[in-house]
């Protein structure tokens, strides 16, 4: 599983099991990352939250993957949204990833911070700021995390390039059928966070 692919909807192939550095480990991160390198991981979910880019960069320098042979995902927060938030929000994370671009780069949550009422505007702004990154090669593929339907609905209202994934919590004790069929039927690929419920489906008897 972990060498298998996907293709996403504009033609790129980036790995089917990513490892996700949310939590990695408080002060063993980067340690931890490192092994997850060492294990065979060559795709790696992050956000500016979780302030794990800079453990992210510091793992890969110290096991000398070159950058090429991995995938990075990244994620623009609630309070970083808006066209030119968006724009600064991925500057700084490429400035602490230590690299010149990302391969996926998505909308963390459909809900900005600021001004919540009006977050269909906000949502495409920063839709906008994102293509933009797309367009000049900065961003290999764009996307959203936690939108249902009608968040992308708004979303393709003004898109000229359509979501490449739809990064969701999915496990079975939380499945999201109407999304994930949404997203299916729109060649959107859906991306599953805390498969295994955050340990919950381990304990699970059935």
């Amino acid at each position: 599983m972990i060498n298998k692919s996907i293709v996403l909807n504009n033609g790129l192939q980036i790995p089917s099991l990513g490892f996700g550095t949310y939590k990695a480990a408080d002060d063993r991160s980067t340690e931890v990352i490192r092994m997850a390198i060492e294990a065979g991981y060559r795709y790696f979910d992050t956000a500016s939250f979780y302030e794990t880019e800079g453990y992210l960069a510091d793992a890969i320098k110290e096991c000398g993957v070159p950058r090429e042979k991995l995938t990075i995902a990244s994620k623009v927060w609630r309070s970083e949204m808006g066209y030119e938030n968006t724009k600064k929000a991925f500057s700084q994370t490429l400035e602490r990833l230590q690299t010149d671009y990302l391969d996926l780069y998505l909308i963390h949550w459909p809900r900005p911070l600021e001004n919540e009422s009006n977050w269909k505007m906000a949502d495409c702004e920063t839709w906008h700021a994102m293509e933009e990154l797309y367009r000049e090669g900065k961003v290999r593929a764009i996307g959203l995390s936690n939108f249902l339907p009608h968040h992308i609905e708004n979303i393709m209202t003004v898109a000229t390039v359509f979501p490449a994934v739809n990064q969701i919590e999915f496990h079975p004790g939380y499945t999201q059928s109407e999304t994930v069929k949404y997203c299916q039927e729109r060649k959107i690929a859906v991306q599953a966070w805390s498969p295994m419920g955050r340990g919950r489906v381990l304990q699970d008897a059935l």
